[in-house]
């Protein structure tokens, strides 16, 4: 640990190795600061890192002052043994995580990193939290982690996954990660694995700055075309499927919920806050048949137990589907109208917009 004034700037390095998950802790009784007045509660351990393969992380911070801190900033120290271009990087804070919001007396805020490797070598990053009442500068843990080639050669393509009985249609249809139907438009260092497609439209906008592996774009060609058209056989098979009285959530949020494999449905608007555990193996199908809007709230989370798979998971969407700040969601989601990732909102599936726009910002989706 160091301590170093810089124009009244006051500096404090936390770094530990990434397998300790003990409490990184401000250490000085110089500048009236207490041991600990701040520290990591949660580190995560980034560990076989592989090429085109999406691994986040939470880092919690806890203020142990008596009085709330504004935090200043948040952002990431780039010091790469990789190149700029080799890796996307997303920073998704709460909503108490934001810089230029306070954080309260024993409060406790997150910070989800998104790594996504895309070439051999190694990271050394450091996430920088900035308190602005005393100008402590809280530095996490570096990130020093060997890239693997988890699949020799060439990447690997993402897996088809099992859609839900009866199978809509050919394989193409999972050629695509993003698909629009009006336009998909990006913001910020969004990273999909797979196709981006849009159709009838023809805008595909914002990458760069946005990164596509193992994919490609197709704007009105044949194969966005035929995308739209499976997309469209997936949900009516999805919606056709018969709910059980008992399955039937409407007006309840999902949050907290764990549920068993299934159909679910709600008559009109579906919400999750929170997280909401999905608990099966890996032949467990789910199918959620939504009315209206899926809407969840900021870090809201979908947790898969048992080996079930997110290619198993479907989120039919009567109208349109949006992911608050920092969700980590799962599944493929297939929306009547438009699907809008929040900043920082990661996807562990797909997403298709039959009638709308797919909007990105700062986002991690892979069908993996």
């Amino acid at each position: 640990m160091s301590i170093n004034v810089r124009t009244g700037l006051l500096v404090l390095s936390l770094l530990v190795p990434l397998a300790s998950q003990a409490q990184q802790c401000i250490s000085t009784g110089k500048y009236g600061l207490r041991a600990c007045d701040f520290t990591f509660t949660a580190v995560p351990a980034f560990t076989n890192l592989c090429i085109a393969q999406i691994q986040g992380g939470t880092y919690t911070i806890r203020n142990n002052t008596p009085v709330p801190v504004k935090l200043n900033y948040i952002r990431i120290q780039n010091n790469d043994a990789l190149p700029a271009a080799a890796t996307s990087i997303v920073a998704a804070p709460t909503s108490s995580c934001v810089a230029g919001n306070s954080l309260a007396s024993g409060a406790t805020c997150n910070i989800l990193l998104n790594l996504l490797p895309l070439s051999q070598g190694t990271f050394s990053r450091v996430l920088q939290v900035g308190i602005d009442t005393r100008q402590v500068e809280l530095d996490g843990t570096s990130i020093t982690s060997a890239v693997l080639n988890c699949t020799p050669g060439a990447p690997s393509v993402p897996p088809v996954p099992t859609p839900p009985a009866p199978t809509p249609g050919p394989s193409t249809l999972y050629q695509a990660s993003i698909l629009g139907a009006s336009t998909v438009t990006n913001t910020g260092p969004s990273a999909i694995n797979g196709d981006v497609d849009v159709s009838p439209g023809t805008a595909i906008t914002g990458f760069p700055p946005g990164t596509i592996v193992n994919g490609t774009t197709h704007a009105a060609d044949a194969t966005a075309a035929t995308a739209q058209a499976n997309a469209l056989a997936y949900y009516n098979s999805a919606v056709g499927q018969a709910c059980p009285g008992g399955n039937n959530l409407t007006g309840q949020d999902l949050g907290g919920k764990t549920l068993a494999p299934g159909v679910y449905c709600f008559s009109s608007s579906a919400q999750l806050t929170g997280a909401l555990t999905l608990s099966g193996g890996p032949t467990s199908s789910y199918t959620f048949q939504i009315g209206s809007t899926l809407t969840t709230a900021s870090n809201s989370s979908v947790i898969l137990s048992g080996g079930v798979t997110n290619g198993n998971v479907t989120w039919a969407v009567g109208s349109s589907a949006t992911l608050g700040t920092g969700t980590a969601f799962q599944g493929i989601i297939d929306a009547v109208a438009s699907i809008t990732l929040n900043t920082g909102a990661s996807l562990a599936g797909r997403a298709w917009a039959l009638n709308g726009a797919v909007t990105l910002d700062s986002n991690a989706v892979n069908p993996n």
